[in-house]
Parts: structure tokens; C-alpha cells; sequence
């Protein structure tokens, strides 16, 4: 097992109906927290960071490290670039050594976002990297009123867009919010059946978050290969060491480090057994 792409990943997903988890991750902690869970319990896995966060960390140099940790690993990993919004972070990513990016662009007219997917595959898969795109709004959990039925991607739309932007994952909005959920969900099941009939490629549910354990299984069971949890390794982390501080406010940083380490590793466990991949790498 080694660094793969992702599409390698997601095809054997969609055959044999369960969901890579897509965790991104923002240091070394949480790195090795999110490899050693999928080593542990055998999982594929995709280790993303988002394009937003190129400000705020040595992405360079964490990619390096998330390369190495791939290389290394019993377990098949794909380094994602999620949410690509430029052409310059997709080919810094390329460049680091990445097996797949996303651009999304949902917030585009459909017209723009195809024209720009298909340019963005068109260069990836000549250097050997998988591409994935996005269709419709998947909004945020503070914004509680933000997906209605028009948000909600289409059949049509999206078999015209994968058969023409040659994308190898499609991420698809069916009322998933990315965040926190709060309240109950409102995932339009039906909608996204019908998506897995007519798209010829793995689907993709971003804002996979707390989600209950019915909308993992069905999502799963109509066509979800991958799901996005790209804020939890972040908020147990933040929470794990709230906690220690609290409970032992001398506590050396190093003490700390392991802390954080094993919170996201509780959480990124939790997150596995609901997507069904356990032991999908042996």
C-alpha cells in the first residue's frame, strides 16, 4: 500500500458500497492521528487540506510531510487538495506532489463552472491526477435557512457535467451542509439515487459532519464513495486541549501534542465505523 490516486480509492468504494473518509488535516498532530486510525483499522483514506488554508500554514512543507506519510503507510492514501478555487493553488498542489485536487466551482453560472472543471481535468489527468468537481450549493450550518430545492443539483445537469468536464468524482449538494450540523438534517435521499443512476462517476458528500446514523448508511447505499470531515479533526483538537487546560493548566506543550493527537483520533474512529471501511484495505 502506498500514495495512490483517488480515483483508485473511490471505484473500489462505489463497488463495494462503503465511503472513503476524506479528513483534512493542518499539522503533524493531526496527521499522524488520521494515518494511525486507518492504519489501525485498515481503511483507504484521503488526506486533504483546503486551498483557504494555504494562509495560515507552511503548506509546503506539511505537504511533504503528508507525501512521506503516505509513501510509508499499510494502507492506500490519496492527497486531496480540497476545495481548489485557483488555478495556481491546483498546480502548487500538483506540484507538492498531490494524486488529486478539486476545483470547485458551484459558485460559478454551471456554464463557467464546466468550462473551468474541464480545463482543470484536462491538465491534472496529463500529469496522472485525479480531479474532482462540484455541482449546486452545499451551504453552511450558521447559515440554518440556505438550501432549498433550487440548491439542489439536477440529474440532467450533472450527467451533462461529468460527461463533459471528464471529472473522475463529482461532489453533489442534496441539502448536506458543510460545519457542525445543528438540528436535524434534511439530506434529500431520493435526489441523490437518482444522481448515482445517471452520473458515471463516485459521488461526493461534503459536510459530512455529525450527520445521524441513517444518513451515513443511506448516502452510502445511494452512491456516496467519499465524505468530506473537514472541520472535526480541527474542533477536536481545539477541544481536546480546552480540556487539558482546564483539568491541568501547567500542562507542558509536549503532554499537550499527545493530548490533541488522541482526541482526533477518537473522533476520526467514530467517523470510520459510520462510513462502513473498515477493513476495506486488507
Amino acid at each position: 500500500m502506498a500514495l495512490v490516486t483517488m480515483n483508485h480509492l473511490l471505484d473500489d468504494a462505489r463497488n463495494r458500497k462503503y465511503a472513503v473518509g476524506g479528513f483534512n488535516v493542518f499539522n503533524l498532530e493531526t496527521l499522524c492521528a488520521v494515518v494511525e486510525v486507518a492504519e489501525e483499522l485498515k481503511t483507504p483514506l484521503v488526506l486533504g487540506i483546503t486551498e483557504r488554508f494555504f494562509k495560515f500554514v507552511d503548506v509546503e512543507t506539511l505537504s511533504a510531510a503528508m507525501v512521506r506519510a503516505a509513501q510509508k503507510s499499510s494502507v492506500p492514501i490519496a492527497l486531496h487538495l480540497d476545495h481548489g478555487h485557483t488555478y495556481e493553488g491546483i498546480i502548487k498542489a500538483i506540484r507538492w506532489g498531490f494524486t488529486s485536487v478539486m476545483f470547485d466551482g458551484s459558485a460559478l453560472p454551471v456554464s463557467e463552472n464546466l468550462k473551468q472543471t474541464r480545463e482543470v481535468t484536462r491538465i491534472a489527468h496529463s500529469l496522472g491526477v485525479s480531479v474532482e468537481g462540484e455541482l449546486g450549493y452545499v451551504g453552511c450550518c450558521e447559515h440554518v435557512d440556505d438550501i432549498n430545492e433550487d440548491n439542489i443539483v439536477t440529474c440532467d445537469v450533472a450527467a451533462n457535467f461529468v460527461d463533459k468536464t471528464k471529472i473522475d468524482a463529482l461532489a453533489v449538494s442534496v441539502g448536506n451542509k458543510h460545519g457542525a450540523y445543528r438540528g436535524m438534517t434534511k439530506l434529500n435521499i431520493t435526489r441523490l439515487g437518482q444522481l448515482s443512476t445517471v452520473v458515471s462517476v463516485p459521488l461526493v458528500m461534503h459536510g459530512g459532519s455529525k450527520l445521524s446514523s441513517d444518513d451515513y448508511s443511506n448516502s452510502i447505499k445511494c452512491g456516496i464513495s467519499k465524505i468530506n470531515i473537514p472541520i472535526d479533526t480541527s474542533m477536536a483538537a481545539s477541544e481536546k486541549l480546552k480540556n487539558e487546560l482546564r483539568d491541568n493548566p501547567g500542562a507542558n506543550y509536549i503532554f499537550l501534542m499527545s493530548a490533541v493527537k488522541k482526541g482526533v483520533k477518537e473522533s476520526v474512529s467514530k467517523y470510520m465505523f459510520h462510513f462502513n471501511c473498515i477493513s476495506k484495505a486488507i
